[in-house]
């Protein structure tokens, strides 16, 4: 076995820790912008669609064993416009961790490190996730795999609010409309996303490929029913006047919770929560560097880290404002959509209409 691999349990760890991010903090009041309290319906169904995109991912990776996605586009698209698509994708991956450290800066800016530079808050998360991605995908996994038990911890704080909840408050179900839902959805995929990563990380991973496919899938599962439980618990606690203005009701809920031996809970939630955010970019990050090896040819995603890392470092300063990473965060929610759900399911048929399939060599 390749000193680089990962088991399909630490698969599951990965995936799991890549889906968990900023979005748990906000997803409440975006599927309620549009859905309501039908918001956990567009979420459930933005589930479903990922469970498809998963599938599709595995059965791609499947044809191409141990070839990244950047390996296998020039495969089935041809080397030019194959070149072509692995831009645009090394691009995506980038915006998306653009997007985590904007959305992460405004929310560490905002609750805990109120006078603290945004260049600082943003250039510690990028440098710290350009030395992790020097690690080798099972170096990551490892420590992926020691911190998701902290999640447990997040759990635990939220599952406190059930002492002053109000299930009514979810009635009447469909009183969105099936418009409003489906178009909510959309915001559900981008706080899922994560499980996208897989277009790279199978590309490590031992094992048979039905136990691949159950890690993939049933680790994007927890994460949804991890996210449904949120969501349902922040629309039960709130009222529907309150929560239509409160942009974090998850830390509004969490800091009306005070203990004799904790005053802030929701400091304690947040101390918990950069870590699974700091996970979600580095995996983000090392796919970003997997994609300008494979551009540029270089012989390890390494030597590439700290420039990507200023990069995105760079850019996300630029949207400081709350309403220049919403139409930041609409752009990524518009192409997540399309590259993260939908075109795996297109390569997948045109590798099998074009009879694309090989049995790959060891990525490096």
């Amino acid at each position: 076995m390749n000193s680089h691999n990962i088991t399909h349990r630490q698969l599951f760890f990965l995936i799991v820790q890549t889906q968990i991010g900023v979005g748990v903090l906000s997803l409440p009041y975006s599927l309620f912008s549009k859905a309501k309290v039908d918001g956990w319906i567009s979420l459930i169904l933005a589930g479903i669609l990922i469970q498809f995109s998963c599938l599709a991912i595995w059965k791609l990776c499947a044809r191409f064993p141990q070839k990244t996605i950047f390996e296998i586009l020039p495969k089935i698209m041809g080397k030019n416009l194959g070149m072509v698509f692995n831009i645009i994708y090394t691009l995506h991956f980038a915006a998306i961790s653009i997007l985590l450290l904007a959305m992460y800066n405004n929310i560490v800016g905002k609750w805990i490190l109120f006078e603290t530079p945004h260049w600082v808050i943003i250039f510690i998360m990028a440098f710290s996730g350009s030395y992790f991605i020097t690690s080798t995908p099972r170096e990551l996994a490892r420590f992926y795999t020691l911190v998701t038990p902290l999640l447990l911890v997040l759990l635990g704080l939220i599952l406190y609010a059930y002492t002053d909840v109000h299930f009514l408050y979810l009635l009447p179900v469909g009183q969105a409309g099936l418009s409003n839902i489906l178009k909510s959805s959309s915001d559900a995929v981008v706080a899922l996303l994560g499980f996208d990563v897989a277009l790279v990380f199978l590309a490590y991973t031992s094992g048979s490929a039905n136990k691949m496919l159950k890690a993939i899938s049933f680790g994007s599962l927890c994460v949804t029913l991890v996210y449904l439980f949120i969501v349902v618990t922040t629309f039960i606690y709130f009222n529907p006047l309150e929560i239509i203005i409160i942009p974090e009701p998850v830390l509004y809920m969490l800091k009306a919770f005070s203990f004799s031996i904790i005053e802030r809970t929701d400091l304690i939630f947040l101390s918990v929560w950069i870590i699974s955010v700091a996970t979600s970019f580095i995996s983000y990050l090392f796919v970003v560097a997997k994609g300008v090896q494979t551009l540029f040819k270089l012989q390890n995603h390494q030597s590439a880290a700290p420039f990507i890392a200023l990069f995105c470092g760079l850019i996300a300063i630029i949207p400081n404002e709350k309403l220049e990473i919403a139409a930041w965060n609409k752009y990524v929610s518009l192409t997540s959509l399309f590259f993260s759900g939908i075109s795996p399911i297109l390569f997948l048929l045109i590798a099998v209409i074009r009879k694309k399939n090989e049995k790959g060599t060891a990525s490096s």
